[in-house]
């Protein structure tokens, strides 16, 4: 009887510990479950919930907008000045990229600005500096396939991220929250391979570019702009 009563109870100890390993096992698979959320954090879902954040503060950030927000704003201005077709605007992950696919072009091998060009895209560069007030800003540099005469491709790439960037300087561009982004020939917007002649001109011409990606907002600054009001 004795034995009998001892074999219960170790069946009951040992029902205990299973339980407690089956709770240990869904504590961790339920943060697992969170960092794989996590890691896949939609960056527009994010920007909504900090304009909320930021309208239950106080109305002083009435002027900040939501990545999509500013996309539309940026494809209506293209419009209305007739640059639908020099411009590409898209949102993913990294924020919105603003690709500036001949319009802000440079001759190849040289970093300078044709300002005829670089002109034309003032009412979308107006919007991206407004911008610049409240979120961070990259910069990225590319080049053709064609490989440097007096700088690599690596150093002509950053030249025309910073040329880019000196002339939104003194168009009003926030400065504290831009990144400069050198890509050489690399992310070629258009495919070499198979062109000859004139299409290879032309898709050369497309990847001699910069493109502005518009980041996350840059929360220091906007209680800074806060403490001035």
């Amino acid at each position: 009887m004795k034995l009998k009563n001892k074999t219960r109870q170790n069946c009951k100890n040992q029902d205990l510990w299973l339980t407690s390993y089956a709770d240990l096992i869904s504590a961790i698979f339920a943060v697992m479950v969170l960092f794989v959320s996590f890691s896949k954090l939609d960056l527009e879902k994010f920007d909504m919930v900090q304009r909320v954040m930021m309208e239950k503060t106080k109305k002083e950030f009435s002027q900040f907008s939501t990545l999509e927000q500013i996309k539309q704003r940026i494809t209506k201005v293209a419009k209305e000045n007739n640059l639908e077709d020099k411009i590409s605007v898209t949102l993913d992950k990294n924020g919105l990229i603003v690709s500036f696919a001949s319009a802000a072009q440079f001759k190849s091998g040289s970093s300078k600005l044709l300002k005829d060009k670089i002109g034309l895209m003032q009412p979308i560069f107006d919007e991206i500096i407004k911008e610049s007030k409240y979120r961070y800003i990259d910069i990225s540099g590319y080049t053709d396939d064609v490989p440097g005469d007096k700088v690599t491709n690596w150093e002509l790439s950053a030249l025309r991220a910073l040329s880019i960037q000196k002339y939104l300087e003194e168009k009003g561009l926030n400065n504290k929250n831009i990144r400069l982004l050198a890509n050489a020939e690399n992310q070629p917007l258009v495919d070499y391979r198979n062109k000859q002649s004139e299409e290879l001109a032309k898709a050369r011409e497309a990847n001699r570019r910069v493109s502005i990606i518009i980041r996350e907002a840059k929360f220091s600054d906007l209680e800074s702009m806060k403490g001035h009001k």
